[in-house]
């Protein structure tokens, strides 16, 4: 097992959890750059707790779009819990474009894949002898 960690393979082993976080970061930031932002925002218009943030932080700067889209995101992943909750309206989410829940969903998942792959991958090293 050491002969594989000081390989090539484990370098890419490695790198690949940051190449697919960074990619949904990207989707991320490409949409809270662009005209989905306010399709998004127009399509839950019946979410409370949504609308009172949006003229606390303003919606005009790049990191509060930004982490106003993380946030949905994670809405998209729990939807039941986060209508229980009171987060989200569910009729906001049965009438939410699905292009536009298809493409959240996928920057959430792509982030947390590549931090749960980084996760194992450091808890291997760990583990592996160090002979």
């Amino acid at each position: 097992m050491n002969g594989f960690w000081s390989s090539w393979w484990a370098f890419a082993f490695m790198l690949a959890p940051f190449v697919i976080a960074m990619s949904g970061v990207a989707m991320n930031t490409y949409m809270a750059c662009t005209r989905d932002f306010d399709r998004i925002i127009a399509s839950l218009p019946n979410t409370s707790r949504l609308t009172q943030r949006i003229p606390f932080w303003g919606a005009t700067d790049f990191k509060t779009r930004w982490y106003l889209l993380a946030g949905i995101a994670g809405v998209m992943i729990y939807p039941k819990l986060c209508v229980r909750l009171g987060v989200v309206d569910a009729e906001d989410l049965r009438n939410f474009p699905p292009r536009l829940r298809r493409r959240l969903l996928m920057t959430a998942w792509l982030v947390n894949i590549g931090c749960i792959w980084l996760a194992i991958g450091v808890a291997l090293i760990k583990l592996s002898p160090t002979r």
